[in-house]
């Protein structure tokens, strides 16, 4: 209706009931009530208005694409691979629902699908920039960078100010070593948004300005949110991730039953299995709620929650054992997070950690890499350690990931609150 189309959808919802009290099997206005209740965010009425209109028989067969989009919404990925399918089947050609199944498939951690629906949606919508956009993202999470980066150019191409396509061809291009394309597209993200924290990152990791304490949350959470369907498969079975076993393994020594445990910066939830048996309470803290939905479903924990690891540490209990894999490589500086934790240990309370490795000559300490990432020296840990009351009592080096095929060196860390 006009009043639909101009937004006015208290009044298009009274016309749409009105129309069905005379004719209640009308799928195109079932189809359309349903989508007024989703833009009044009224979401179990919309499910409900088109779940009828998919039940017609005939079914109306748009309604399955609305209500795909509106599991999609609800975090039900696999029930709007369903309905997206159903739709398909249908109208293969419909590019837009190959882009949103390749979506779903992606928080469902189903990556070679994935890829193969948006290769389907930039087929039949050329022009959709978004599809070409997800296809670099897909084509980047199987090391494909070439590819990435030129599905990246097409989004821009067709929109040239898409700042998300201008972000992901900046970090494609570097991974490539072509740093100064890389800073030309952050700054475009910054001329078109001043505000955008990570591609100023980004921009600064590229060693042409001076270099931040830390990454921003925006930039840590926009990465892991990003990815947090895709997390496991990519990083355990295609970069070769073992931190959280490494770090176990020479934690376990002192590791007692009944101890109250943090995992600072969870993600997933890949190291909780280890420390379940030991833990009288498993709390787990992650910037990215995305990721804490993914721990959830793992049914481990005793608690999850949103938590910023530079911000006051407020907890109702101090730790045993605070463990953190793979996460202080966002920080440079990394006093504050030692800070806190030493006051959040009991008196003999562990810390277990993984740092990337500095091979440093010059008594830097620490340094941020075009990755996005820093890494720091045995002699900056040491020297953090003992500043906050922290005595080493195991240290090791171990190859913890592969990085553009490469084995990324680390160290892992246990010292204990004296």
């Amino acid at each position: 209706s006009l009043a639909h189309r101009e937004g006015r959808l208290a009044e298009a919802e009274k016309v749409y009931l009105e129309i069905l009290k005379d004719r209640p099997g009308l799928g195109a206005v079932l189809n359309a009530l349903g989508t007024v209740f989703m833009d009044q965010a009224q979401m179990d009425k919309a499910e409900r208005t088109l779940e009828k209109a998919t039940r017609l028989r005939p079914p109306y067969y748009p309604a399955y694409y609305n209500l795909a989009w509106l599991k999609q919404l609800k975090n039900d990925h696999r029930g709007a691979i369903s309905d997206y399918r159903i739709i398909l089947e249908k109208q293969p050609d419909f590019g837009k629902a190959w882009n949103n199944l390749g979506t779903a498939y992606r928080e469902t951690g189903d990556l070679d699908k994935a890829l193969s629906c948006f290769s389907k949606a930039v087929e039949f919508s050329p022009e959709m920039p978004e599809a070409w956009n997800n296809l670099g993202v897909a084509q980047d999470e199987f090391n494909m960078i070439q590819n990435a980066a030129k599905s990246y150019k097409k989004a821009i191409a067709i929109r040239p100010d898409y700042t998300s396509a201008h972000f992901n061809l900046g970090i494609s291009l570097q991974k490539l070593g072509r740093f100064k394309e890389a800073e030309d597209h952050y700054k475009t993200v910054l001329k078109i948004k001043p505000d955008d924290e990570s591609a100023r990152f980004m921009l600064q990791s590229l060693g042409t300005q001076e270099t931040p304490d830390a990454a921003p949350p925006e930039y840590i959470r926009r990465v892991f949110d990003g990815c947090a369907g895709t997390f496991e498969k990519t990083l355990v079975e295609g970069l070769g991730y073992k931190t959280p076993q490494l770090l176990f393994d020479l934690v376990r020594p002192y590791l007692s039953t009944e101890m109250t445990v943090l995992d600072l910066g969870c993600g997933t939830g890949l190291g909780s299995r280890f420390y379940r048996p030991f833990a009288k309470r498993l709390i787990g803290v992650d910037i990215s709620s995305k990721m804490l939905e993914k721990a959830a479903e793992k049914k481990i924990y005793d608690r999850l929650e949103v938590f910023d690891i530079l911000q006051h540490w407020k907890f109702p209990q101090k730790f045993d054992l605070i463990y953190s894999s793979d996460v202080f490589v966002y920080f440079g500086n990394l006093d504050p997070i030692i800070r806190s934790a030493t006051s959040c240990l009991n008196y003999g309370g562990i810390i277990a950690f993984s740092v990337e490795r500095l091979d440093d000559n010059n008594g830097i300490g620490q340094r941020l890499f075009p990755c996005g990432r820093y890494a720091h020296s045995r002699a900056y840990i040491q020297g953090i350690l003992s500043r906050h009351t922290f005595r080493l009592i195991e240290e090791t080096e171990a190859d913890i990931r592969k990085e553009s095929g490469d084995q990324v060196k680390g160290l892992l860390i246990v010292a204990k609150k004296y």
